[in-house]
């Protein structure tokens, strides 16, 4: 079994706290960490972190490998974690669809805050 995967997420983000809140609820195996990109403790656990875009789109460290992942490239490795979502994973990885679900979501991320109407961080 593949070791914790961290997911720093915007809790700006309302669709982020619900994926969040939806990831935890079925990680019954503590496979994932879970942590807001605004807690102090963040970079204590994932220096590797520093500098990278969290507030713009969702990041992950593998605790394992300490392989950073951002955006529709954490869906494969979330899958492996959750129990009744492995089989998803080798779906997630049939060729274009990576590339294909990355555009999409950087372009619901970066429009995120025009349609609330709200700033990141506000």
């Amino acid at each position: 079994m593949p070791a914790p995967l961290l997911l720093a997420y915007d809790p700006a983000c309302t669709l982020c706290c619900r994926m969040a809140l939806w990831l935890a609820r079925r990680d019954r195996q503590g496979r994932l960490l879970i942590v807001s990109v605004r807690d102090p403790e963040l970079l204590a656990l994932a220096p590797e972190l520093a500098g990278r875009p969290v507030e713009k789109e969702i990041h992950g460290l593998d605790l394992g490998t300490r392989d950073i992942r951002a955006g529709a490239d954490l869906l494969r490795p979330i899958a492996r974690r959750l129990p009744g979502w492995r089989w998803l994973s080798p779906l997630l990885g049939l060729p274009g669809f990576p590339a294909l679900l990355n555009r999409l979501y950087l372009r619901w991320a970066t429009g995120r805050f025009r349609r609330t109407g709200r700033q990141p961080f506000a």
